[in-house]
């Protein structure tokens, strides 16, 4: 049997060549997300090698700088971006569903941890349960590459964080199942996401709706590859490719905004970097 001949970049290019421009309702999107890309990388760079005051601005400069690689990540990614340049473009928005949870995921752990309002007591609270389910996310990861040795070194350093938690006077006062279940270091937060989510300025609905559209398609579950066809999955520009790619680059835009003011006001009387 004889392979056919593999297509060229030309024939890549050729093929690709179909459909209409993008409208210019996406255009503007994109030039949108570009100029606060910008915005972003320039107000992270004012505040570089600042001494952080409190925990809330060092994981603030350092959940900010994720968002932006993400949001950067996004704008290579998106068709017509001035961020790439490309053979052709590659219309995908299953991907970019993927990235923008993650700018969402981090945009809740910014305003959990840097912005919302609560007592010293409930930070620390906070941020030690973070770090009781990273240390032990990590001993998981030891034990399921097959090196239980290593692992092992992390079960003095969770029961060192499960006492700060249980001389934490906020931690005391939770509900005995809560305190049973932030212990067991199978969750990060002390609450629901939506919940943090909505009191980030995303509406609770559309947490839920985007969370679980954007899901499906970061774990490829049916409903990411049904219905394929003309319409959407094949990499060509399509009214719901675009669609559904406008819905993610505006759904980015208003987490890097509220993320960009939030920066600004966090920040507001530290000194900025000298030059």
């Amino acid at each position: 049997m004889v392979e056919p001949d593999k297509d060229t970049h030309a024939d890549v290019l050729d093929a690709a060549k179909l459909g209409q421009e993008p409208s210019a309702n996406y255009l503007e999107r994109v030039q949108a997300l570009d100029n606060l890309i910008r915005e972003c990388i320039q107000i992270s760079k004012a505040y570089e090698g600042i001494r952080s005051p409190t925990g809330r601005h060092f994981w603030a400069s350092v959940l900010f700088t994720a968002m932006i690689t993400r949001a950067v990540s996004l704008a290579i990614a998106a068709p017509h971006s001035p961020w790439a340049q490309k053979l052709i473009e590659h219309w995908d928005y299953a991907t970019l569903t993927g990235i923008v949870r993650t700018i969402l995921e981090v945009r809740i752990a910014f305003y959990y941890l840097c912005i919302d309002p609560c007592s010293a007591d409930e930070w620390d609270c906070r941020w030690n349960v973070f770090n009781l389910h990273d240390c032990l996310s990590r001993k998981k990861l030891f034990e399921v590459s097959g090196t239980p040795e290593e692992a092992k070194k992390f079960d003095e350093q969770a029961e060192d964080l499960r006492n700060r938690l249980r001389a934490n006077s906020f931690f005391v006062a939770l509900q005995s199942g809560q305190k049973k279940n932030l212990l067991s270091g199978r969750t990060a937060f002390l609450y629901p996401l939506e919940e943090i989510a909505e009191k980030a300025g995303v509406d609770r609905q559309q947490f839920k709706f985007l969370y679980v559209l954007f899901s499906s398609h970061v774990h490829s579950l049916p409903m990411s590859f049904y219905r394929i066809g003309d319409e959407r999955g094949r990499g060509l520009p399509t009214p719901a490719e675009e669609g559904y790619t406008c819905l993610c680059l505006s759904f980015a835009l208003t987490l890097l905004i509220k993320s960009r003011d939030e920066m600004r006001k966090l920040f507001a009387d530290l000194p900025k970097k000298k030059g």
